[in-house]
């Protein structure tokens, strides 16, 4: 009966894993249809759900027995990731009410599911000890008192070798965020095997301090150059040239695009990757003791991979749009665009200027551009005018701005298109004027509405120096015949 109990346990969490992961795609592809679809941080709720999914299959293979506390817990932490995802509408949108609500509830949640979590922990510990055959509690006289002093002759503690394959899977899945845990196993080590009074944990926590943590790089790999040298081992690279490759690897990283980040990534663990190779050589020379199973992760090091996986395809998906960008062909300045339906052109103002592929900020577009240099985007949008006048449509945008922003500024200027002399344009430009910054102001609108179809140019202009959506909304017009009109 208690195995029983035990394969519907392990069938119910994989029934939860499939669940959140078919939230997780949902959730994905519903963000990637939203206005904010080119911004990392509208994948937040796939991100979360993508996290639980994962963790809660590796429950189950692992055969976990939180049981009902760590299912409660579960939910609680999705609620907490779509209270997470409303909460970052609310920035995008600079509500502070819905931000306010979102915030409380996702903290509540998040703190109700700790203890359930603890809860349903206590009880898989219990029943790993019972199966494992030990007492729940251990006697008080087995507990020395003070540990046993270590042998004069024992062979040194130290961390086990780490393959270089092994510890790169770790560098890319945490983004190298790994590095200030191996500088403290480095450091432990060096310590022992030199008897030098190298502090390990500060090491590691001046591994977080920009510039400086070139410097204890270079002394660490320095120690372990000369501890190498020492016991005849040739190192071909200077500990100089390992600190230079990484700073040289920081440095890439405002240059690489943020769809190859990994690369980065894999180009900032190289000097990691030497030094560990070094590290093992000298582990493997004499006769030690492991901390922990060698040619195996430790549990802290596979919450790694259960963490970085989401974040890795959070990186991916937010950066759709500036993959996009990257792929299409480059615009000169004063080349004229047109739409599939060639109805209409617009005239590119500089060479910064991108058109990508349909459907990657918006959907239902006609045509996209994209400035990554100053952040701006022009989108075209064509539908049936269906008998209604400009100021109907004009009415129905700035509905829909003040259903985003609450307190918003809008100057409206009208005039007949250019080249004709019946055919109305609007040109309205949207301001948000509340205490938070939102990150779609201004936005520029230009309404141009025919007989039969009304064309609208949505934009977000900056404001900075270089801002040149305004020029290019402003450039728009209508072509009947292959002549302007």
């Amino acid at each position: 009966m208690e195995e029983h109990h035990r394969k519907k346990g392990r069938f119910g969490l994989y029934a939860q894993s499939l669940l959140y992961l078919a939230v997780t795609v949902w959730s994905a592809v519903g963000a990637g249809q939203s206005p904010a679809a080119g911004e990392a941080l509208a994948y937040l709720a796939p991100a979360g759900f993508g996290l639980i999914a994962w963790y809660s299959g590796y429950a189950a293979l692992k055969r976990y027995r939180g049981g009902a506390w760590f299912v409660a817990g579960n939910v609680l932490l999705a609620l907490a990731v779509l209270m997470l995802s409303v909460l970052y509408e609310g920035y995008r949108t600079a509500n502070p009410n819905t931000m306010l609500g979102a915030g409380v509830v996702a903290a509540v949640a998040t703190l109700a599911a700790l203890p359930l979590f603890w809860r349903g922990h206590q009880r898989h510990r219990r029943w790993w000890r019972a199966v494992h055959g030990f007492a729940e509690f251990e006697p008080a006289a087995a507990i020395s008192p003070e540990p046993a002093a270590p042998a004069a002759n024992a062979p040194p503690l130290l961390y086990p070798p780490h393959s270089n394959w092994r510890l790169l899977w770790l560098m890319l899945f945490s983004a190298t965020l790994y590095a200030p845990f191996l500088m403290y196993r480095i450091a432990s080590d060096i310590a022992v095997l030199a008897g030098s009074r190298l502090n390990p944990r500060r090491c590691a926590w001046q591994m977080l301090i920009p510039l400086y943590n070139f410097n204890v790089f270079y002394r660490v790999a320095g120690q372990a150059g000369r501890l190498a040298q020492a016991g005849g081992m040739a190192v071909k690279l200077s500990p100089a040239a390992l600190a230079l490759m990484l700073a040289a690897a920081t440095l890439a990283n405002f240059a690489i695009p943020q769809f190859l980040f990994l690369l980065s990534c894999l180009l900032a663990s190289i000097p990691w990757l030497v030094l560990n190779a070094w590290m093992n050589r000298l582990r493997t020379a004499q006769p030690a003791q492991w901390r922990a199973p060698p040619d195996r992760y430790t549990w802290r090091q596979r919450s790694v991979f259960l963490a970085g996986a989401p974040l890795i395809v959070l990186g991916l998906l937010g950066s759709k749009t500036e993959f996009a960008y990257f792929v299409a062909p480059a615009l000169a300045a004063q080349q004229q665009v047109a739409g599939p339906g060639a109805d209409y052109f617009l005239t590119i103002p500089d060479s910064q200027w991108r058109v990508v592929e349909r459907g990657t900020l918006y959907p239902d577009t006609d045509i996209e551009l994209v400035n990554r240099t100053s952040g701006e985007w022009v989108v075209v949008r064509i539908s049936p005018s269906q008998q209604q006048s400009l100021d109907g449509f004009v009415d129905q945008r700035q509905a829909l701005v003040a259903a985003n922003w609450n307190d918003y500024e809008m100057q409206e200027t009208r005039r007949f298109a250019d080249g004709s002399d019946n055919i109305p344009m609007s040109l309205a430009r949207y301001s948000y004027k509340g205490p938070l910054t939102s990150r779609d102001s201004p936005l520029l609108v230009a309404t141009v509405l025919t007989p039969e179809r009304v064309f609208e140019v949505v934009s977000h202009a900056g404001n900075l120096a270089n801002a040149s959506a305004a020029q290019l909304v402003e450039s728009f017009r209508l072509a009947a015949g292959g002549n302007e009109s």
